[in-house]
């Protein structure tokens, strides 16, 4: 199995650290989104799709990637850190992209991360010292899941 992880972390690196998590338990490759035109995404039995989240939803940059895909069938998780808990709403508009390309998503994943954005700067941020081991579990746990939900359907 080969995953490649395409990640688009702007300010703390948190989303980067939470994709180098999941890749210390599975067969990955984690990348920046900006050496994304380097790799053939056919070469990959999952893809994943991560960033942090601005205005409520991930990184315009990785919006712009995806929406010239080809329609190919693939199977691909979605993924971000953020400085509130709304997880699933924040991700639902990447899934959303991701389905209309003929995509498989076979889950997503989110976590707190340190939010330094505007105002909160002046004050050290905002989830001081997040992402923190438990999510970085957390991270591990989801994309083992991922990894078997692959497994079952290529049985």
């Amino acid at each position: 199995m080969k995953i490649l992880i395409i990640v688009k972390s702007k300010h703390n690196d948190n989303t980067m650290k939470i994709a180098e998590a999941m890749a210390e338990v599975a067969p990955a490759t984690v990348i920046d989104l900006d050496y994304a035109k380097f790799y053939k995404l056919s070469e990959y039995d999952i893809v994943g799709f991560g960033s942090g989240i601005y205005y409520g939803k991930h990184a315009k940059e990785l919006f712009g990637y995806i929406k010239p895909l080809c329609d190919k069938k693939n199977y691909c998780f979605v993924f971000s850190t953020s400085g509130s808990k709304n997880y699933s709403k924040n991700n639902r508009a990447l899934i959303k992209l991701l389905e209309s390309k003929n995509k498989t998503v076979l889950g997503d994943f989110g976590c707190l991360g340190q939010d330094k954005f505007f105002i909160f700067k002046l004050f050290g941020g905002l989830n001081k010292g997040r992402p923190n081991t438990e999510d970085f579990d957390a991270a591990q746990e989801f994309i083992t899941e991922i990894m078997n939900k692959y497994h079952s359907l290529e049985k």
